[in-house]
């Protein structure tokens, strides 16, 4: 099985937060979707040959293209793979791009589940964050979503930001949770090189919170969410039973995915490929059948890694006998001396042959992680 992923590169403006590959200049709509038409199109030998079971239009901005825009990328789909297996057509939407209108446009494309940016249920932290929408277009949206017949929604959180109080941040967990949607992703905010939020974490504008305020965030996260019926299969993605996200889920199970779009990757058969992040140079080399990605063959280390930090992020964990048998005596005996002194401290546990991140642990994933690593 495998996932497909189109990267929409269009913002109306940048968060202060953002890393991902957009720019705010539209005036380029049209070229692209011709261009990742084009992608689609050259590859169809890749896609024709996978048995393709979700898609995902991520940005960036999707909700900034139009019905007939998203209808010739998904034709282009439909005439270079088999759709008949996808049970699972996502795309991110912005609350202040919807109308009435546009959900209905989308159901009637094929999307079936929806993936809303909100952040913050506080006017206050959006306006921070340099979000477009306030709180109540926020709530409008996931209710007019649903009234239109959207019944699979996830939206985003964001914790861990500069100034936002427990009181703050646990309003936005309660409005979350009091909307009934299907999926909630809460991610901690990290200061990434590059973006507003960096410049200003450097010129001494912003501070980092500390570590005991971002733990108790996590925890107050983890005590309401599984309080409602929500699951943290990962440790950032909660969901009710059954309707975890699929095609993430793909990623952190390591199965094969194609990315089309500036800024895109794709993984197959071990490997990795990588779109230019840069829209005039993907539009150019396209048009010229120039060389528009690079490509990188995984190593058995890298393999490893990949496994130890994707699995390990998950409430599965990583199988045992899947590293005992894919991987060589030298790999094996560094995991094995590494998880002997995990678990003599208790940040891992062993379950039917799986190695986890205890509970109590959770918080700790990527430092736990890093001491997995084979470098």
């Amino acid at each position: 099985m495998a996932g497909v992923y189109i990267h929409i590169p269009f913002c109306l403006q940048k968060c202060g937060y953002c890393d991902f590959y957009s720019i705010t200049d539209l005036s380029f709509k049209n070229r692209f979707i011709n261009s990742v038409i084009d992608e689609i199109n050259s590859r169809k030998s890749e896609l024709i040959s996978e048995d393709i079971v979700t898609i995902y239009l991520g940005g960036g901005t999707p909700s900034l293209l139009d019905k007939v825009s998203l209808l010739r990328i998904f034709d282009a789909l439909s005439k270079n793979m088999d759709i008949n297996s996808v049970n699972e057509f996502t795309i991110e939407v912005n609350p202040d791009d919807i109308s009435e209108q546009y959900l209905k446009g989308l159901l009637e494309v094929g999307f079936n589940r929806l993936s809303i940016g909100i952040q913050s249920f506080n006017d206050r932290i959006l306006k921070f964050m340099n979000r477009r929408h306030d709180s109540k277009q926020a709530i409008n949206a996931v209710k007019l979503a649903q009234n239109v017949g959207f019944s699979n929604i996830s939206i985003d959180l964001i914790y861990g930001i500069p100034g936002m109080s427990m009181e703050e941040w646990k309003e936005s967990i309660l409005n979350a949770i009091q909307l009934n949607v299907q999926h909630i992703s809460a991610y901690h905010l990290t200061f990434e090189p590059g973006t507003a939020f960096y410049k200003k974490l450097k010129s001494g504008f912003i501070k980092e919170i500390s570590d005991s305020d971002s733990l108790l965030q996590y925890e107050l996260l983890l005590k309401n969410l599984r309080k409602y019926g929500f699951f943290d299969y990962e440790i950032s993605n909660f969901s009710q039973p059954g309707l975890e996200s699929k095609h993430n889920s793909s990623y952190w199970t390591g199965q094969n995915y194609f990315g089309f779009g500036p800024g895109a990757h794709s993984l197959k058969d071990g490997i990795r490929r990588y779109n230019v992040s840069n829209l005039n140079e993907y539009i150019n080399n396209i048009n010229n059948n120039g060389i528009y990605y690079s490509t990188e063959v995984l190593s058995e280390k890298d393999k490893y890694n990949e496994i130890i930090m994707l699995g390990l992020r998950t409430k599965t964990g990583v199988d045992l006998n899947c590293l005992n048998s894919n991987f060589n005596k030298d790999i094996i005996n560094s995991f094995n001396k590494e998880l002997d002194k995990l678990l003599e401290k208790s940040n891992v546990v062993i379950e039917n042959n799986f190695i986890k991140i205890s509970d109590k642990n959770r918080f700790i994933t990527d430092k736990i992680i890093s001491d997995f690593f084979i470098v």
